[in-house]
């Protein structure tokens, strides 16, 4: 993966497009957070961002966070112990696995957009729409 390729071929509408539709079909919340910085262990990082992006403080604990440190050809997923408790490690595994692949082959974006409909798919199985529920979160790709 050539960070600067990928963050130039990640295409923030089409991604942002995916979380809305992923949105629609659940209570759920999905980010992408792209940073531009070298990280040593993107697995901590990304803990320490869905922390301070606030995402462990979503109602039903059923948010998902897509981290990207291309510079460091790293990525990480994180799922809140709400999501979790339904797909378990080999399902955030596999997703990995995908991204990887998808990356490998230089399909950034469509990489990107499959793991955000597969953990959709998750969300809307376990989290349907609610009556009342409210954007807990910004739909947004956070780059820094």
């Amino acid at each position: 993966m050539n960070a600067e390729e990928m963050t130039t071929h990640i295409h923030d509408a089409e991604v942002l497009a995916a979380i809305r539709s992923v949105e629609t079909r659940s209570s759920g919340e999905v980010r992408v957070f792209i940073t531009n910085r070298s990280i040593a262990e993107p697995l901590k990082e990304a803990r320490a961002v869905f922390t301070r992006l606030r995402m462990d403080q979503t109602a039903r604990r059923n948010a998902a966070l897509v981290f990207l440190a291309p510079r460091s050809r790293q990525f990480a997923l994180v799922g809140d112990e709400g999501l979790h408790q339904y797909c378990g490690e080999a399902f955030w595994n596999s997703c990995a696995e995908d991204l990887a692949a998808g990356f490998h082959a230089g399909d950034y974006t469509g990489a990107l957009i499959r793991v955000i409909e597969r953990i959709g798919a998750v969300l809307a199985r376990h989290f349907p729409p609610q009556e009342n529920d409210h954007q807990e979160l910004p739909d947004d790709v956070v780059r820094e």
